[in-house]
């Protein structure tokens, strides 16, 4: 074509000093040559001298390495994302490890006051009951009452630091779990005149005790926070999204305020300021948020005031 190795350099005085100074073969460091378009490209050389009729030449072998850089480049963009997954992971497990060392300490050492308190009230009660009144004697109850509930919530906040401590990854028949789960909640469907319809379930590998744990919370909540009007009604579902599943559980009850969305999963968020109406200490919900988290999914919900809620999780699959 009647062009020099210095015509098609993107870096002509590199690639002359080069040619100038071989003595021997040498492996170049990347170069970078011109296409006909103009455009710009990176080659590995290898070059060596040698002599044709007294005269010095070299002879070079030039190879376009276009998509290793490419892919060198993507593996440098990796290892920084994942030197920052691996510093937020580091970040998670010391977080982890202080509210399991918080959660342990709350169990075991502030139930001796509470107990202490329970047993004095006791001590009061039957030692001084002819000098109280039945005023003291109410206001003794509510102490006893808050009492028993300061040692559920500590331990709840215990079991909720527990949870997935000792996790086994098992292959599951969700079909057959969530039929566990509905006979497990069975005086409760009964009871409410709930009807569950389940779709067809898939197989996968899964934290068992802990999905069995998930569908039990999400099912009795639907099931809890029922509408005056209707019977319950839930719904089950799931469907493949690409490398993962995701699961539906909807109802027909009194569904959410798009206000409480951002809150509806964190620890002890009671939506209901009476228990006497809707049982429970709002730990539910967040056991099902940490539960799905466990397994690296998402989870979420829709709903409408008075028309009931639909909670969504997604689970990735693991291939058998």
């Amino acid at each position: 074509m009647g062009l020099r190795h210095i015509d098609v350099s993107y870096e002509p005085e590199k690639t002359s000093g080069a040619a100038k100074s071989l003595k021997k073969r040498i492996d170049i460091p990347v170069r970078y040559h011109k296409r006909k378009d103009g455009s710009v490209f990176p080659l590995e050389i290898t070059a060596s001298p040698f002599e044709i009729k007294g005269r010095e030449k070299i002879i070079a072998v030039a190879r376009d390495i276009t998509e290793r850089k490419m892919a060198e480049e993507a593996l440098k963009v990796r290892n920084i994302e994942l030197a920052k997954l691996n510093d937020e992971l580091e970040k998670f497990t010391y977080a982890n490890q202080e509210l399991n060392q918080f959660a342990y300490t709350a169990s075991h050492q502030l139930q001796e006051p509470i107990r202490t308190i329970s047993n004095y009230i006791h001590v009061i009660e039957e030692d001084y009951a002819s000098l109280l009144n039945k005023d003291v004697l109410n206001h003794f109850g509510t102490i006893e009452e808050a009492v028993k509930r300061m040692a559920l919530l500590i331990n709840s906040l215990f079991e909720y630091s527990q949870l997935g401590r000792n996790k086994k990854l098992a292959y599951v028949d969700c079909n057959q779990l969530i039929k566990s789960v509905i006979k497990d909640l069975d005086y409760m469907i009964e009871s409410s005149g709930a009807t569950i319809e389940v779709g067809e379930m898939p197989e996968l590998y899964l934290y068992e005790t802990e999905i069995h744990q998930l569908f039990q919370n999400l099912i009795s909540n639907a099931i809890k926070f029922r509408s005056k009007d209707n019977k319950p009604k839930v719904q089950i579902s799931s469907e493949k999204l690409n490398e993962k599943w995701m699961f539906s559980v909807s109802d027909n009850g009194i569904g959410i305020d798009p206000f409480h969305f951002n809150r509806i999963f964190n620890i002890f968020q009671r939506l209901h300021s009476s228990e006497e109406e809707y049982e429970g200490k709002g730990i539910g919900l967040a056991y099902c948020k940490k539960i799905v988290q466990l397994h690296f999914g998402e989870i979420w919900l829709d709903s409408v005031v008075g028309k009931g809620s639909t909670f969504k999780f997604t689970i990735p699959l693991i291939p058998r």
